[in-house]
């Protein structure tokens, strides 16, 4: 990623700040205040892409319990052209006062086409002059040699990250929740990654079907030892109309409790190194969609309970890093 790295201007964001660093682990927040300045807003895009786990390259049910249109907004943006979504989203944007923005390619695998059709679009997206970065949400068995040159060019030009669907670092569990690829095939795409100016972002659930707190710690402490600069991390959420539904109707999945959550969670910070950015510790779902754990629904009262349980416990994320 190129040094575009803006300075710290003007009392409101220095108070942003401030507020950033309380928390006790790398919030996202805090590193783009860090790097631009000043607030960034994501703006989601859908580019139409399948999933090889759907069109049955490997698979065709897709992940235990993955639902595509629980992505809000994503289902009805399929058919808008991508260069009209980001004007949307910066217009939208602009209303509340957000002047520079990551163009998210959020639902699906965002690189399971061919190079040129990405290359089109990708480039198209990082064309709008107040967009300072693009975001790739994939999987790692998209991520082969060919599509390096690509993402080395898009690079060029604005800031990258590629976020890599991974949950766990287990085959079992990923056998388990249908997802299609394994954990060596993640360690190659983050190989490839490592020589390349992108962020690389891991996507992780804690509370996984068979997984207990020392897999959940392996995961943590074997990802703490892989060159990646970001984590995403929330529960499993059960949504309607997934197979994780009938296991859970079934009672053969229980969905963890906020505590539990928390607990976890924190486990897991601690076995991350201090300097890895936290873009996200909880997960949302449109209500009519969700089905358990329901306490994600208040995004506000996850995080209070975060910190006042980080602070209790005097934790740090990084305090058990080897």
């Amino acid at each position: 990623m190129g040094e575009r790295v803006s300075r710290r201007a003007g009392g409101a964001i220095d108070s942003r700040c401030s507020v950033e660093d309380q928390k006790r682990y790398y919030s996202f927040a805090r590193f783009l205040l860090q790097r631009y300045g000043e607030r960034v807003s994501k703006i989601s895009v859908d580019a139409g892409w399948t999933c090889p786990n759907r069109d049955g390259r490997c698979g065709v049910e897709g992940c235990l319990f993955c639902r595509v249109d629980s992505f809000s907004r994503m289902e009805s943006l399929q058919q808008i052209p991508v260069a009209q979504q980001v004007e949307s989203g910066v217009q939208r944007g602009r209303q509340k006062g957000v002047n520079k923005f990551i163009v998210y390619f959020q639902a699906s695998t965002n690189t399971y086409a061919p190079v040129t059709a990405l290359r089109s679009v990708f480039l198209q997206a990082a064309s709008f002059p107040d967009v300072v970065g693009v975001s790739i949400a994939t999987r790692p068995d998209c991520l082969g040699e060919e599509l390096m040159p690509l993402l080395t060019e898009l690079a060029e030009r604005v800031d990258v990250w590629i976020e890599v669907g991974l949950q766990s670092v287990h085959d079992r569990t990923l056998q388990l929740v249908r997802r299609g690829h394994t954990y060596a095939d993640f360690e190659q795409a983050v190989q490839r990654l490592s020589h390349l100016p992108v962020r690389v972002c891991v996507h992780l659930m804690l509370g996984l079907p068979g997984e207990d707190h020392a897999m959940m710690m392996e995961t943590a402490e074997r990802l703490a030892q892989l060159p990646v600069h970001e984590l995403k991390l929330h529960p499993m959420l059960v949504l309607k109309d997934t197979a994780a539904e009938r296991l859970y109707r079934q009672s053969a999945y229980r969905a963890l409790e906020l505590d539990e959550y928390v607990e976890l969670l924190i486990d897991f910070l601690q076995r991350t190194p201090a300097d890895r950015v936290l873009q996200r510790v909880t997960a949302e779902a449109p209500a009519e969609l969700l089905i358990a754990p329901l306490w994600p629904l208040h995004k506000a009262r996850v995080h209070s309970a975060l910190q006042r349980e980080m602070e209790r416990r005097n934790a740090r994320q990084g305090r058990l890093c080897v």
